[in-house]
């Protein structure tokens, strides 16, 4: 998702009188209709589809806060998940206060690697690919490797529902295998959550030699857009991004490849600051988005692609994405694409084109997320609600992580082998380059991406 940053940020202080009576049930009643009156009259001041909400008298007041936030949206908002299990999901949300919400590598306990979960059509059956593993986390000193396959969780074979043990509230035994065609596993390993640091700037490289053509190509696994360990105003992590383009810029790198296959959004601002380092340089001072908001709101919040000493002056930008590739990452490659070409190559995006804040209130155990605006870059274009169609694609027996090819590795890494590729020829491949052998054509999803769970960033 994407996130306005902390300066930006509303935090409503709204009051209705509460009546208490004697008896605890209906405390508690009374208590959820204050709230959730609260919740409409809230929602219809800041909500980008407030003329969708329902009529006052059409609304259930006894329902509980959760129930009833979501009995406010649009069907505008979000998508239909054709994909997984039908239905519809929602960019907007409703956090407890009191309840934890930490679930996402690097804000709390994690066991420290990101996933996705797949179905295989021909046997009936669930597995596990890791994604990556962070550095120093209870995975990666257990063992876990990008490419590794989980195929049960505590001695049970992994399904759509014991997927959720995996993260991180609870130590789990997982069943590992090196392979999704290995049925069974052939290790055991335990892993037991801890704080995990998740900084974003996963890992960066220069590459210059023969498969470059000579050229030097920077290389940045970026995988959510938080500005630091510790909240908005926490700058920890936009430092470290701003000396690894210092290093890029040092290294005189001539091409670029951002890897975003793994980032689901986060701050428009250190989306601002990546971009500005990106961009050409006589794009800096020119508008990098436009938040939109409603007309009830009326008003226009831009950024810029601010003056800046690690502006490597790029002559294009190649960028990696998959379907989890989404909100602060689509508007990195929409905000830069009125100044020179940006290619993807991948997978299609999201194609979440709107942003949330959050609001609040000391008087109420609720934050709420709700879509209150939409982006558009310089030239006024926002019409990526479908998400980025790539310039090259994978076929679906590459989408699989099969062996330990990891992240950086440009001779078997399908994307990057085709980005590198491009680089050095000058024009997109017509078959996969990668070194790898083909695998088996399997049919899989993200279960647990930023509609449900793993890999989610904080709302805009």
């Amino acid at each position: 998702m994407i996130k306005v940053s902390g300066y930006c940020r509303s935090f409503l202080l709204l009051g209705f009188l509460l009546s208490f009576s004697a008896c605890k049930d209906d405390d508690k009643v009374v208590n959820d209709i204050t709230t959730n009156r609260w919740i409409e009259n809230t929602m219809r001041s800041y909500y980008y589809w407030y003329g969708d909400i329902p009529e006052t008298n059409k609304l259930n007041f006894e329902t509980s806060p959760e129930v009833f936030f979501q009995s406010l949206l649009s069907e505008k908002d979000g998508k239909d998940n054709n994909q997984v299990s039908g239905g519809h999901y929602y960019y907007s949300t409703i956090k407890k206060k009191s309840a934890s919400t930490r679930a996402y590598l690097g804000e709390g306990p994690s066991l420290g690697f990101e996933f996705q979960n797949w179905f295989f059509t021909s046997n009936n059956r669930y597995a596990v690919s890791v994604l990556y593993v962070l550095p120093g986390s209870p995975a990666d000193l257990a063992g876990l490797r990008r490419g590794d396959w989980i195929h049960s969780i505590d001695g049970v074979a992994v399904n759509n529902s014991n997927i959720y043990d995996l993260l991180g509230s609870k130590t789990v035994t997982v069943g590992v295998s090196d392979s999704y065609r290995k049925l069974f596993s052939t290790r055991s390993v335990e892993l037991v959550p801890a704080t995990v640091k998740d900084n974003p700037v996963f890992l960066t490289k220069v590459y210059n030699d023969l498969s470059t053509g000579g050229k030097k190509v920077g290389y940045l696994v970026y995988n959510h857009f938080t500005s630091g360990p510790d909240g908005d105003t926490d700058t920890e992590y936009d430092d470290d991004l701003r000396q690894a383009f210092a290093r890029f810029k040092a290294a005189q790198v001539q091409e670029f490849v951002l890897d975003l296959r793994y980032n689901g959004g986060g701050l428009v601002t250190s989306a601002q600051l990546l971009s500005e380092m990106l961009a050409p340089a006589s794009a800096l001072g020119k508008t990098f988005c436009d938040l939109v908001y409603s007309d009830k709101q009326n008003k226009t919040v831009n950024y810029q692609l601010r003056q800046t000493g690690q502006n490597l002056d790029l002559p294009r930008l190649i960028v990696l994405t998959s379907s989890r590739t989404a909100s602060a990452s689509e508007a990195v490659i929409n905000g830069l694409k009125p100044f020179y070409q940006v290619m993807v190559i991948g997978e299609r995006t999201e194609g979440k084109n709107v942003g949330s804040i959050t609001l609040s209130s000391d008087k109420y155990e609720y934050d709420l997320h709700p879509i209150v605006c939409r982006i558009y870059n310089a030239k006024g274009e926002s019409d990526y609600e479908d998400g980025f169609v790539p310039d090259w694609t994978l076929s679906e027996d590459q989408r699989v992580i099969e062996g330990h090819v990891e992240l950086g590795d440009k001779d078997n890494d399908p994307l990057l082998a085709v980005a590198v590729y491009t680089i050095r020829t000058g024009s997109l491949p017509r078959i996969n380059v990668a070194r790898s052998a083909g695998m088996d054509i399997v049919s899989g999803y993200c279960s647990l991406d930023e509609k449900s769970g793993s890999g989610v960033r904080v709302p805009f």
